[in-house]
């Protein structure tokens, strides 16, 4: 039977130690960080769900706006995804020929079946 204060030792390895400067930095920070809603989150979330209502709301009502900001939107997300052209600062490789299929070897009667 194994030794009760090692079996504990064992189960207590990897949690933070009473009193070690890391669990204080946890503490620190949670109190800094307050409610997981407060803050920017709040506000971004406040904005995404006003956009997604005026959307409803201009595709329920008047489609040729809905189409408008649609197209709008396809051209900006084209040009914000378009990757810049560069110039090549080194001239562009040339290409070598295609390879030439090299003739297969004689097979010879005194070789052995496995090389075959």
């Amino acid at each position: 039977m194994q030794d009760p204060e090692k079996l504990r030792e064992i189960e207590s390895i990897g949690e933070p130690e009473e009193g070690s400067p890391d669990e204080e930095l946890w503490e620190e920070e949670e109190r800094e960080a307050g409610g997981s809603w407060s803050g920017v989150p709040l506000l971004q979330a406040v904005i995404c769900a006003m956009a997604v209502l005026a959307l409803v709301f201009f595709r329920v009502s008047d489609d040729a706006k809905y189409q408008e900001i649609g197209a709008w939107y396809k051209n900006e997300m084209a040009q914000e995804l378009e990757l810049p052209v560069l110039e090549r600062a080194t001239p562009k490789p040339s290409y070598t020929p295609e390879p030439t299929a090299t003739p297969t070897p004689a097979i010879s009667a005194s070789a052995p079946q496995q090389m075959l």
